[in-house]
């Protein structure tokens, strides 16, 4: 499961996913990527497991080998996504207050 999935399906839709994607196919894919690793992990997405490079890596590492690089680089391109929106919502919070917008 994604936390905060209709937030991660806004964010994309107004900043893009990457310069070769088509950015309506690519939302239900990202989202689809991201459910697969969320039941890989057996772990919900979410702020706490997923907000840094380095937790990307972490993830990366539990799911090496059960899936194709392939799969593996869209993986991480839908995490690193979810990433930025993450760092995003963070730096607004902390512009505004903790007012969540």
């Amino acid at each position: 499961m994604i936390v905060n999935e209709a937030k991660y399906i806004d964010w994309i839709t107004k900043n893009g996913v990457g310069q070769n994607d088509v950015v309506s196919s690519s939302i239900s894919s990202y989202v689809s990527y991201l459910n697969s690793v969320s039941r890989i992990i057996n772990q919900d997405i979410s702020e706490f497991t997923l907000n840094s490079e380095s937790s990307i890596d972490v993830i990366v590492n539990k799911i090496q080998g059960k899936r194709s690089q392939k799969t593996i680089n869209n993986y991480k391109s839908a995490m690193r996504q979810y990433v930025r929106m993450v760092i995003d919502q963070t730096k607004q919070k902390r512009t505004f207050g903790n007012t969540v917008l």
